[in-house]
């Protein structure tokens, strides 16, 4: 089978397709044949060290889907044949957290203060054409959704779920999403406007703004701007009960100063930076909440995949690239302008 193989960490240049043998399925685990996959930031940290302790040779690919081409011993519940997006969340199982369905937060990652556990990183990903998974990992893909769709669900879509969730948003309230126009911010907008939140997006281009516009965002503020004035603007001074933020440091002013009192910041993702400096006395004076969220439950995917069936979720794509021309695909990951998500065509 082809896979795309990291050799050394650091660089794109260390990245190349080889020829691997396959293997059965172990024990609790399914082999899937894949067919579509996603190129995402977290894929794009594997390959250029942010995990220092990860070993190589390794194949990346966080987000992928399938179908499944044969079980292991003790799996029932899949047959070869199903098609499954895969939850890429690894969990043990057994911890007080994956016992109440919580396995975002599984004490089985040894580096949970720093990096998720995750297929794609804690153990080979879906940049190949055949992966094996644990069966658990594997969601059924509804009859009926698109595999163009499917593919966006396991990452930026369960992600978006998990975070909007967290920050429990009630009818009525101002929502504003940093990075609207990228694969989590288009899935948080489309939620917030779900849940009766007046959404204001922020985007870096009038044609970004079109698009967020027809999903649904109630007012657009551009990136170049004061992003928290134009939010007071628009809000008549109060601010926002909400900022959905997954950039990091870049937007970290902009968000906290967008805060109306009682709001509600949340964050999943640090694109631009980890270093954020906070004003505590701002803080309690405001009587602000500060969540943070990373990736997403079983149950989480599961409802996403049924959402976008139901047509009340919709992913965007921004491109899409076949196998052999992943790197292409990275160089468009790491390109500004871009409206969604960027795909890779396995099968």
């Amino acid at each position: 089978m082809k896979a795309w193989k990291l050799d050394k960490l650091g660089s794109y240049e260390h990245l190349h397709m080889s020829d691997e043998p396959g293997s059965k399925p172990g024990k609790g685990e399914v082999s899937i044949r894949v067919s579509k996959a996603c190129v995402n930031p977290i894929d794009r940290s594997v390959i250029t060290g942010r995990f220092p302790w990860l070993q190589t040779p390794h194949v990346p690919g966080a987000e992928f889907i399938g179908e499944i081409d044969e079980t292991g011993a003790g799996v029932s519940h899949l047959q070869a044949g199903m098609k499954v997006a895969v939850n890429p969340r690894l969990f043990c199982g057994k911890c007080h957290y994956c016992l109440r369905g919580k396995e975002s937060a599984c004490l089985g990652n040894e580096h949970i203060d720093s990096a998720p556990y995750l297929i794609g990183l804690q153990r080979h990903g879906g940049w190949s054409e055949h992966v094996n998974v644990p069966a658990s990992n594997a969601i059924p893909v509804p009859d009926g959704l698109a595999q163009e769709q499917a593919v966006m669900a396991p990452v930026d879509g369960a992600t978006a779920w998990h975070l909007v969730r967290r920050l429990r948003p009630e009818i009525g309230e101002v929502a504003v999403v940093m990075g609207s126009t990228g694969g989590v911010g288009l899935f948080a907008l489309q939620l917030l406007r779900m849940y009766g939140c007046e959404v204001i997006a922020v985007a870096g281009t009038q044609e970004q703004e079109g698009m967020v516009k027809g999903l649904g965002a109630d007012h657009v503020v551009m990136r170049s701007g004061d992003i928290a004035s134009a939010v007071r603007k628009l809000t008549g001074g109060r601010g926002a009960d909400l900022v959905v933020d997954p950039l990091g440091a870049s937007t970290w002013q902009s968000s906290v100063s967008s805060l109306a009192p009682m709001g509600r910041y949340a964050t999943c993702g640090t694109l631009t930076g980890i270093k954020a400096e906070i004003n505590l006395l701002h803080l309690y004076s405001i009587q602000a909440e500060f969540i943070g969220s990373t990736g997403a439950d079983r149950g989480d995917l599961d409802t996403v995949l049924r959402l976008m069936r139901e047509g009340k979720l919709k992913g965007i794509a921004d491109s899409t690239f076949s196998f052999d021309k992943l790197p292409e695909a990275l160089k468009r990951l790491d390109e500004h302008g871009r409206k969604g998500k960027v795909l890779l065509n396995v099968a």
